[in-house]
């Protein structure tokens, strides 16, 4: 995936590599000490979404690992567990 500022993130679609809409990005995570994304934060479009870690208040925690591509969208493969 090409080198993306943060801030163009902030409220992109998040869509799955089968076309699901996921939601929309809130917020990234990263470690401190590398600097390297550690995932994505996503405003759920639904509550039936599954497959990802959620935080306390709801959110998906869509790891980095998971990020195939950005464009009009934030384009996810889902993880494989």
């Amino acid at each position: 995936m090409a080198t993306v500022l943060a801030s163009t993130l902030s409220g992109k679609p998040v869509m799955s590599t089968n076309g699901e809409e996921l939601g929309t990005v809130e917020n990234i995570t990263m470690d401190v000490n590398s600097g390297a994304l550690e995932a994505v934060r996503v405003a759920p479009a639904s509550d039936t979404i599954r497959g990802f870690d959620r935080t306390d208040d709801g959110s998906l925690l869509v790891p980095a690992a998971c990020l195939c591509d950005v464009d009009d969208y934030l384009l996810v493969e889902r993880p494989s567990h």
